[in-house]
């Protein structure tokens, strides 16, 4: 299982080209992939302020990836909350102290191009 963050998601469906080769590689081998619950709220957020463009409404949008990519979205459980929180003096930003915190606690790589996270060594991850 993988981990993906929110922007490899959204480029996964709408920009592949946008896709390392590494990223490419690790989402066509894995067995499974998931997202953080979060991810659906930066997803409508991205929406809403028309930084993606959806084809959809962001609920249905999600969804139909969900069926259709067969990803799973992967829920704040009391440990990913209990960690985030732990994470954010190194990563600061919320979203990426859950979605961080959703790989380790799975003990997965995330797949991210964020840089922030990269560095902090926080959790293992591929681009």
């Amino acid at each position: 299982m993988i981990v993906v963050d929110t922007h490899t998601l959204i480029w996964w469906v709408l920009a592949p080209e946008k896709l390392s080769t590494g990223a490419r590689e690790a989402i066509d081998s894995s067995e499974a992939i998931g997202f953080a619950a979060i991810s659906c709220w930066e997803v409508g957020m991205l929406s809403d302020r028309r930084r993606i463009d959806l084809d959809l409404e962001p609920a249905l949008w999600l969804r139909n990836v969900i069926e259709a990519r067969n990803v799973s979205i992967l829920p704040i459980t009391i440990e990913i909350g209990v960690l985030a929180a732990e994470l954010q003096d190194i990563l600061r930003n919320p979203a990426d102290c859950l979605i961080a915190a959703t790989a380790l606690t799975h003990g997965v790589p995330l797949v991210t191009k964020d840089e922030r996270i990269q560095r902090s060594g926080v959790v293992a991850t591929i681009w």
